[in-house]
């Protein structure tokens, strides 16, 4: 057997195929949901009368419900199980998307969303759970696998709502409610339900969910502040960008619209499995994490000043392919990242903190870039956006370790 098989075999073993290959079914059944709203969502609201600032306002409440059940749901699974938070957070999700579909007013939209942001943790629940089942050395590559699994359900979830947004705009949503009951499903059937490690009583009440314990590190407080810069830069871009090209791009002769999104987010899973699955194992061989990071903000840099100029339909797909190669490439980094700096039993408070400290800025970004918009400044917006990623680079190139080392 020569050296590249063995080491193809080493690291399917590594890997645990029977634990993430469920996971990776459950995020990707999740996502489809999601991704079957997010082209549906903003024409929803304009429909009803909603400004570009209001969206930004019902974007930043579901982050706000993120901030708020990070920690907790994380927490929750560390001391519980990974399952049973997972199918109570699909659970709420699935409710949330029945009261958006059946939403008479922009109020009910905005408590809907709110419901779906408090599930938001769920995410660091899977990377938690995924954690459990593999070493430092594959971290990383699982994390790719996994927000692969989120590429995936975005290219199938985003295709229904282009074929379904024609129908109604309701109907993508109703679709999407089926998806997230399909994932309770393979959550209940295919998830074992044991705590991340055993711990004593007493250990469990004497740990609270607390900021102050997830920022104890120093290289966790970094990367947090530079995940700070990167989501809020890209919040700034992904939140309004429906506004922007609906404002000012013309597609095919006539104005962008829903089924339009809709075929940027299907471009933007296909990105996300490709760099999540493929290239980003193949990284990993040759690239540290703080070498990673930068190329990552150099990518979402020249993504939004090529979708400022863009009039045309393959420059607008390169600026998709730059930002979204860029983010799909961040989230597994950031989170195996911050999983190589904690024990076991800590992973859910730590990645679930971490997410909700994250959540500040997908608070702060989209009413911001709302008001930008709503007084049609596009410049402003694209360099706001910009900006802050430079803020980012800068400090992840003097700040991080040039090689990443994980702590026991």
């Amino acid at each position: 057997m020569n050296n590249q098989s063995i080491s193809r075999l080493n690291w399917a073993r590594t890997l645990q195929w029977r634990h993430i290959l469920p996971v990776f079914f459950i995020v990707c059944t999740f996502a489809a949901g999601t991704a079957a709203v997010l082209p549906v969502l903003p024409f929803h609201i304009r429909g009803m009368g909603g400004s570009p600032f209001l969206l930004g306002v019902i974007i930043s409440v579901e982050a706000m419900g993120q901030f708020a059940s990070g920690p907790m749901l994380g927490q929750l699974s560390d001391r519980f199980g990974r399952k049973r938070v997972l199918i109570a957070s699909q659970a709420v999700a699935a409710a949330s998307l029945l009261l958006l579909a059946l939403a008479p007013s922009i109020t009910f939209i905005l408590l809907a969303r709110v419901l779906l942001g408090l599930t938001a943790g769920n995410i660091a629940v899977t990377a938690a759970y995924v954690a459990d089942h593999t070493d430092a050395a594959s971290r990383r590559q699982a994390m790719g696998i996994l927000m692969g699994g989120a590429g995936v359900g975005g290219i199938l979830g985003a295709g229904l709502s282009g074929l379904l947004s024609d129908t109604s705009l309701t109907a993508p949503i109703l679709v999407a409610f089926g998806l997230v009951l399909l994932s309770i499903l393979v959550t209940a059937f295919s998830l074992d339900d044991a705590p991340a490690a055993p711990r004593s009583n007493d250990k469990i009440q004497e740990e609270q969910p607390s900021f102050r314990s997830i920022l104890a590190s120093p290289g966790i407080r970094v990367l947090i502040v530079v995940m700070l810069c990167h989501f809020f830069a890209y919040g700034m871009y992904v939140s309004q960008m429906p506004v922007f090209l609906g404002d000012t791009f013309i597609w095919n002769g006539h104005a962008f619209g829903a089924k339009e999104l809709s075929y940027l987010i299907m471009a933007d899973g296909a990105i996300n499995v490709f760099a999540q699955i493929f290239l980003l194992g193949w990284l990993g061989k040759y690239v540290s994490d703080r070498s990673l990071i930068l190329i990552i903000f150099a990518l979402i840099s020249a993504g939004f000043l090529t979708a400022g100029f863009a009039t045309t339909i393959p420059i607008l797909f390169l600026a998709v392919l730059c930002v979204s190669m860029g983010d799909a490439l961040a989230k597994p980094t950031y989170m195996a990242a911050l999983s190589n700096h904690v024990p076991l039993e800590r992973q859910g408070l730590v990645l679930g903190g971490a997410q909700s400290l994250v959540a500040v800025a997908d608070i702060a970004s989209p009413v911001l870039g709302g008001f930008i918009l709503g007084y049609a400044l596009y410049g402003i917006w694209i360099g706001a956006a910009v900006a802050m990623a430079t803020t980012g680079a800068l400090l992840a190139a003097t700040l991080l370790p040039r090689e990443s080392r994980a702590e026991a």
